[in-house]
């Protein structure tokens, strides 16, 4: 098949590139077999749903399988209602609402969906791994939901940690010498290559 193809010329060019282009595809041909498994599909988005009504009030909806309805090639699930963030950008905000309103609502909808992903990578280590502007719903009472739970990540706790100490670092830097050492010795620890002839404030 394609993917095959892809992978055996990218295999005979490992080391041309700076990127490890057979790794990523052997990573991309191992995500769409789960991605046309809709029963895999159905226990990722079930298990988010799970997870994120644990804290109370949801930070973004979250449909559910119907149990009996789903198979290898076919998924039914709760109907989301809405606009997609696509959609809402082709029929264009502004002529829905005002632009002070669109930019409340805006950071409501990204606080919604920070809170969501902070939650799924940092406590869960399972996680929506595609959330681009069609996967993303804006539902008529202004929450948003998720579709789509065909890509879905596992980061184990080591990661984890370091990944939220990487966010602490970048969020609190002041440009310091100790910091950049800081964060070259974390990005060792994530296993993270540095180019020897890069600048000393941009090693990776």
């Amino acid at each position: 098949d394609d993917i095959s193809v892809i992978k055996s010329l990218a295999k005979r060019l490992r080391g041309v590139f700076p990127v490890d282009y057979y790794a990523v595809f052997t990573e991309l041909e191992d995500q769409l077999k789960e991605e046309f498994d809709f029963c895999l599909e159905a226990f990722a988005m079930d298990r988010l749903a799970t997870s994120l009504s644990e804290v109370g009030s949801p930070p973004v909806f979250v449909p559910r399988s119907v149990p009996g309805l789903v198979s290898k090639r076919v998924l039914c699930m709760d109907f989301v209602s809405g606009l997609s963030l696509s959609q809402l950008e082709k029929q264009g905000v502004s002529t829905i609402m005002d632009s002070k309103m669109a930019k409340t609502i805006g950071r409501q909808i990204l606080g919604s969906l920070t809170s969501a992903f902070g939650k799924m990578i940092l406590e869960e280590g399972f996680f929506h791994a595609d959330p681009h502007p069609g996967n993303v719903y804006v539902m008529p009472d202004g929450t948003p939901a998720l579709i789509d739970f065909g890509q879905v990540k596992r980061i184990g706790y080591k990661f984890r940690r370091e990944f939220a100490e990487l966010v602490l670092l970048v969020a609190d830097n002041k440009d310091t010498r100790e910091e950049y050492d800081a964060g070259i010795r974390l990005g060792q620890r994530m296993g993270i290559k540095f180019s020897e002839a890069a600048h000393e404030y941009a090693p990776v």
